[in-house]
């Protein structure tokens, strides 16, 4: 009885290459596996940890946006003004009430700001 051994080269992207690694990989044990593993942290946010779960606008579900300052989550239809898709900003996106409270607290700051030179006054007592 003959063996026949056919040979092939493959290539494999780097990134592939550790991923298959990875998965070709003995399973690790309890121990071993405590150790290398580090407690997740999820991203910070600058609004509150979770959006709704249905539209703040029609209280359904569904496919949702989510304001990245506040809880709020909005149909693209429900958001005011109503967005499409292509509409959709890259990056951040501020829900109607807090793009609002930005701009209030923007104008606010601008108020505060002195205007050319101060005058100070020195009491005399």
């Amino acid at each position: 009885a003959h063996h026949l051994f056919l040979f092939s080269t493959e290539y494999y992207d780097v990134d592939q290459s550790k991923q298959i690694q990875a998965l070709l990989a003995p399973p690790k044990t309890d121990e071993a596996e405590k150790r290398s593993r580090k407690p997740e942290k999820e991203p910070r946010r600058s609004g509150r940890a979770t959006n709704h779960d249905s539209c703040d606008s029609c209280k359904e579900g569904g496919d949702l946006l989510c304001c990245d300052h506040c809880p709020a989550a909005f149909h693209l239809q429900c958001c005011n003004p109503p967005l499409s898709e292509e509409m959709l900003p890259p990056g951040e996106w501020m829900c109607h009430r807090c793009t609002v409270r930005r701009k209030v607290l923007a104008r606010g700051e601008e108020r505060r700001k002195p205007q050319g030179k101060t005058l100070k006054r020195h009491s005399m007592s």
